[in-house]
């Protein structure tokens, strides 16, 4: 039988249209998004966490307003080690049957093409998150916590303020149109702190995605530490880095002008390791295990050999076992 290649198109175009019409019944109404955050709205408890997969997926994010959510950028590895339990909106397939770790589906509910999967971590815990815990923090310039850091600006530690402490909380409190009349005056648009020297939380753009961190921009000769009360129970300090995208991919020069930075980990005064962050683009992860559980305190201090576009993003967290 021979093979009559105009009947090609033809057949082209209905397998066309199939794909179509299966491809736009699996993509999520609006209105599925809502229901299953409604859901999870209704019975979301104090401790739990709330994402989406895959994380291109991101409409239902419409939604998330007044939910603890976060990104889930690390999937099928992923790290929910600050929650006890974790609502995953999964979507085009995608669901906690593709976590990888100590994680056990609760249960499933489906609305229409979201599925929402409650998940139990049954792995260590997040005993101290030092993001969130910044305010009460000590950060200091110098070795042994020599000079203070102690001003506060509402989301960060700053050495030094040029306009003076009381007008530099003047211009913080400003109205927005003011802000903006300033910043078009170029009149000390950032009220008189540092740009870039400084001890703040932050979000930023490290191996290609959004990572919750602690900006902790490190400057030539002179030590940047960060010292915390921690609780009892911790196995290990975990802290997760990276320089940011801009200053080692994304630029017009020819190379990173970022040079290595140091870490060093202290408990209660003593060493307890050190760690080289090399200009690489990415996101990664250095550990320490802690010998003794008892309440003490932290240190993290960082340092280099140039300032330079040393876009540095740490986030600090001591982890244990779960006391509930």
């Amino acid at each position: 039988m021979r093979f009559n290649a105009w009947t090609l198109a033809p057949m082209l175009v209905v397998v066309g249209v199939l794909l179509t019409v299966r491809y736009r019944s699996e993509v999520p109404s609006r209105a599925d998004w809502r229901a299953a955050t409604e859901h999870v709205k209704a019975h979301v408890q104090s401790g739990d966490g709330v994402t989406w997969a895959p994380y291109w997926a991101g409409e239902g994010r419409l939604f998330l307003s007044g939910l603890p959510a976060f990104h889930l950028v690390d999937s099928p590895t992923p790290n929910l080690s600050r929650y006890k339990r974790v609502w995953l909106l999964g979507a085009f397939g995608s669901s906690s049957d593709d976590l990888n770790g100590p994680y056990h589906r609760i249960e499933r509910t489906e609305f229409g093409g979201v599925t929402v999967d409650l998940v139990e971590n049954r792995g260590e815990r997040v005993l101290s998150d030092l993001r969130r815990g910044l305010k009460s923090a000590r950060v200091s310039l110098g070795a042994d916590e020599g000079t203070p850091c102690d001003f506060w600006d509402g989301r960060g530690w700053h050495c030094k303020t040029k306009l003076g402490v009381p007008r530099t909380v003047n211009c913080l409190n400003e109205s927005t149109s003011k802000r903006l009349n300033r910043h078009r005056r170029r009149r000390q648009p950032n009220c008189g702190l540092d740009r870039w020297l400084h001890v703040s939380r932050d979000v930023r753009v490290i191996g290609d995605l959004p990572r919750r961190c602690i900006w902790l921009h490190p400057r030539k000769g002179k030590e940047t530490r960060v010292s915390w009360d921690a609780p009892a129970g911790g196995d290990r300090v975990v802290v997760d880095y990276g320089f940011t995208d801009k200053v080692i991919t994304d630029h017009t020069r020819k190379s990173s002008r970022t040079q290595p930075a140091r870490l060093t980990l202290f408990q209660d005064g003593e060493s307890i390791g050190s760690h080289t962050v090399t200009p690489e683009k990415g996101w990664r992860s250095w550990s320490v295990n802690l010998s003794n559980k008892a309440k003490g305190r932290l240190a993290l201090e960082v340092t280099t050999e140039s300032t330079v576009d040393a876009h540095l993003c740490v986030d600090v967290t001591l982890r244990g076992e779960a006391t509930q």
